[in-house]
């Protein structure tokens, strides 16, 4: 009995050699088809060379079949985040999946590894490059997340959890995700919208057949709650009408005119456009704002000042025209100035105040402005100077306004310095505010709210005066005042965006960038029918 008990245990030890040995060969010949396609393929990046020759060419996925299927699934699904899946060769790893052929084993491991990491950055920080899209958006996406992903690539890592921890931290991308995924069930329900004619202005007490289809149109968008066949613009109409405007960031004054118009058509496909592009742009801000920051968002003309979590000022601005738009970028804001001088910039000197010049001898004293010689102090009484010989070209003055009631600055400018040239400042045009759309400066941000923010900065608290700030202020002398340490300064450009109680809204893309964002998009495969 023993003897044969004996002989079998010899036989499972052989044949577990024999295996070993079986397993031993394969694994070397998928260590070396590994080996030979990183060192002679030249499309192989350096951070995967590194990943495989720091383990000695040892597949990483081969005995890992369950991290391979979560892989897969969160590629075949990255639809869902507005990111194209034909990005990932996930065609290829199905094919090469099943194989058993050494050289196909390598191939997949390496195409895996290169899809993990690619999908990595892709999340954490977008696909889209956007210093290469337009010379005003000069975001350089956050480097704190080093592009050394595969590092995290371990036996023990969880695979779906990881790529949970690097998606954006913003509670709005899951509230665009599920945005974008109502709107392709619209979509490919082929449901109807109702298109609200705009061939007439619709106010109150009107009657007229476009008013049923507005009714319809309110419906849909779930603001009006009782539906009626009423061509009449009534007073319950009238109260849904100016919820929607409120909501569309719009001026409510009832009046359905060509803003409110374009709001209520706005198509779904556009609106899928649109929540693709503000998804890519969460994920170029995937980083921490710090604990105080500015943030402006051009396209919903707010900017907001947010210390501890809490916003404690908040102000309508104006932006720049579409020929002078304000650029996409971070800075630190560093000081304020009380009563400043404005240094009017060459290409406004020459472009519009040179004509009017020109035309009014008196237009410089009228506007309490100084002509200097350029690159001095040396002040020119411009009675005295025959006006009309100069040009664009061969203008050689300099043009300063003093601190004062009629200055385009207002009483105080904040301080970020930027080579964009861009800042925050105080304007004697209150009535701007109370514009639609509020794109009218040369570049630079006005605001609603300056004294306010002043004393935000200055004293913690926009409800309490900083006595040096109003003391400066009256003194109608330029004054500066450092702040206490450098505040992150965020200059952002969201189209789509939610309220307090989490409402979605849209605004206009007023400078063409969500195009710019969905071409690029585009290019590298992403598609609204997915």
């Amino acid at each position: 009995m023993n003897k044969i008990i004996f002989n079998l245990s010899l036989l499972c030890f052989l044949f577990f050699l024999f295996c070993s040995k079986i397993y031993s060969n394969d694994r070397e010949l998928i260590v070396n088809e590994i080996k030979n396609i990183i060192e002679f393929n030249q499309d192989i990046t350096d951070s995967i060379k590194l990943f495989y020759t720091e383990n000695l060419y040892e597949p990483y996925w081969q005995n890992n079949k369950s991290k391979i299927s979560d892989l897969l699934g969160i590629l075949t699904n990255s639809y869902k985040e507005g990111i194209p899946t034909n990005r990932y060769e996930i065609q290829k790893i199905n094919n090469l999946n099943f194989s058993k052929k050494e050289s196909d084993i390598a191939k997949l491991d390496i195409i895996l590894t290169k899809n993990f990491l690619l999908h990595a950055k892709d999340l954490s920080k977008g696909i889209v490059n956007p210093l290469k899209l337009s010379s005003f958006i000069d975001i350089k996406r956050d480097d704190t997340i080093k592009e050394d992903f595969l590092s995290n690539l371990t036996e023990e890592i969880n695979i779906k959890e990881y790529f949970e921890s690097i998606r954006p931290k913003s509670s709005d991308y899951l509230k665009l995700m599920i945005e974008l995924a109502n709107l392709k069930v619209l979509k490919n329900r082929n449901a109807d919208q109702t298109i609200v004619p705009n061939d007439i202005t619709l106010e109150v007490g009107m009657s007229h057949p476009n008013i049923i289809p507005l009714r319809k149109r309110l419906l849909e968008l779930n603001i009006l709650e009782n539906s009626s066949i009423s061509e009449t613009f009534d007073e319950e109409l009238l109260k849904s009408v100016l919820l929607f405007q409120e909501s569309s960031g719009l001026v409510s004054d009832g009046v359905i005119g060509k803003k409110t118009y374009q709001a209520l058509n706005l198509s779904i496909e556009t609106k899928l456009i649109q929540v693709m592009v503000n998804l890519e742009r969460l994920r170029w801000l995937n980083f921490d704002f710090g604990s105080q920051y500015i943030l402006i968002n051009q396209a919903n003309y707010e900017a907001k000042y947010v210390n501890k979590n809490n916003t404690i000022w908040k102000s309508k601005v104006v932006i720049g025209l579409p020929d002078y738009q304000t650029a996409e970028f971070f800075d630190e804001m560093t000081h304020i100035i009380v009563n400043p001088t404005w240094h009017v910039p060459k290409s406004i000197a020459v472009d519009e105040y040179l004509p009017k010049i020109q035309e009014d001898p008196e237009f410089l004293i009228n506007n309490e402005m100084l002509l200097y010689v350029r690159g001095t102090n040396k002040t020119i009484d411009p009675n005295l100077i025959d006006m009309s010989v100069f040009t664009v070209d061969n203008f050689p003055f300099e043009i300063k306004q003093n601190p004062g009631d009629l200055n385009a600055l207002g009483q105080v400018k904040f301080m970020f310095p930027n080579k964009h040239s861009i800042y925050m400042h105080d304007t004697p045009m209150k009535s701007l505010f109370s514009k639609d759309l509020r794109a009218f400066s040369h570049g630079c941000v006005r605001l609603a709210r300056p004294f306010n923010f002043a004393n935000a900065l200055l004293s913690g608290d926009e409800t309490v005066d900083n006595s040096k700030f109003y003391s400066a202020l009256n003194s109608s002398e330029e004054t500066r005042f450092n702040l206490d340490s450098r505040i992150p300064v965020y200059m952002s450009y969201r189209t789509v965006l939610f309220d307090e109680f989490g409402a979605i809204k849209y605004r206009p893309d007023i400078y063409g960038r969500d195009a710019l964002v969905y071409l690029s998009l585009f290019s590298y495969g992403l598609d609204q029918d997915v």
